[in-house]
């Protein structure tokens, strides 16, 4: 077999979907990323720096004023299409590579379609493409293959069947978004559902529902929300409230200043997110009140 005299970058199907292609700035991004990845492990020179980073198998750099410049768009859009690619599950954050002005990340591909018989499928899908498209340049109607490659194709899909208990979830969930006329596709529930539980599926969708007016495209919020799980964050955040409007009005505490998000000890100028999981953040209030009980005792003592 003679080699091919082109350049290919392979792209994987999960990138080519509709979802993807109707998002021109999703795909420069995609491409931007496919082209810095490699299947072998290489040597990138740091600029500015006398020595080299060694990325594995399928990591690349990520900076985003770099990335922006180079695929064509914004600064906010490199952020925003990177955040969604982590909440899909593609991309993941590589702990310990990072550095100020850049981060590195991992294509997983064990999120991409490698059953054994995807070279089959694709040589298929690719046979079938090719005979329509010759049928339609030759003006050649033939209404039987057409309705058989649909059928290959839909099968081809088809490939993770849910369980009878996710096709209930699904049901329910699909229902729920009509009523509420929520512009979510059933393919994203599909994918939700072999994912997580239906219940978390169901408290960020009424997130979503709280917050509709200031969300532009629903879908992609409740990627990154279904991923960072903002439902706990968001009960994380009541119950932190609670605690310390409780605990400083029980102990007379004047130097907290206490906002939407967080509270910040003026005299510290440290601030405690309510996103915190209670016991962490309930332990670091305390310590601080300790400190800050113990640094007024001081005080106290040196005036006598």
């Amino acid at each position: 077999m003679s080699k091919i005299p082109y350049v290919f970058l392979a792209i994987p199907h999960e990138f080519l979907t509709e979802d993807f292609l109707k998002d021109p700035v999703m795909i420069r991004f995609v491409v931007w990323m496919i082209k810095r990845i490699s299947p072998n492990s290489s040597l990138v020179p740091l600029k500015g720096m006398s020595k080299q980073l060694l990325l594995d198998p399928f990591e690349f750099m990520f900076g985003r004023e770099a990335c922006a410049l180079s695929a064509g768009i914004s600064l906010k859009n490199a952020r925003t299409r990177l955040k969604q690619l982590i909440g899909l599950g593609y991309v993941k954050k590589v702990a310990g590579k990072g550095a100020s002005t850049y981060s590195v990340y991992s294509l997983q591909t064990s999120a991409f379609r490698q059953n054994s018989g995807q070279q089959k499928e694709l040589q298929l899908e690719q046979k079938i493409g090719q005979q329509i498209g010759h049928n339609q340049e030759a003006q050649i109607s033939n209404s039987k293959i057409i309705k058989e490659t649909s059928n290959v194709i839909s099968k081809v899909v088809d490939r993770s069947p849910l369980s009878n208990k996710q096709k209930n979830d699904l049901q329910g969930l699909l229902a729920y978004c009509q009523d509420k006329e929520l512009r979510i596709s059933e393919r994203a529930l599909r994918r939700w559902i072999r994912l997580y539980e239906s219940q978390r599926i169901t408290d960020h969708l009424l997130l979503l529902i709280d917050g509709i007016e200031g969300i532009k495209k629903p879908e992609a919020w409740m990627e990154v929300a279904l991923k960072e799980n903002f439902s706990t964050q968001n009960n994380n955040l009541k119950e932190n409230r609670l605690f310390t409007e409780d605990f400083v009005r029980r102990n007379n505490w004047k130097d907290i200043k206490i906002t939407q998000s967080y509270c910040t000890h003026s005299l510290s100028s440290k601030d405690y997110p309510f996103k915190l999981p209670p016991e962490d953040f309930r332990r670091m209030l305390v310590d601080c009140y300790k400190q800050y009980c113990q640094s007024e005792e001081v005080a106290d003592e040196n005036r006598d």
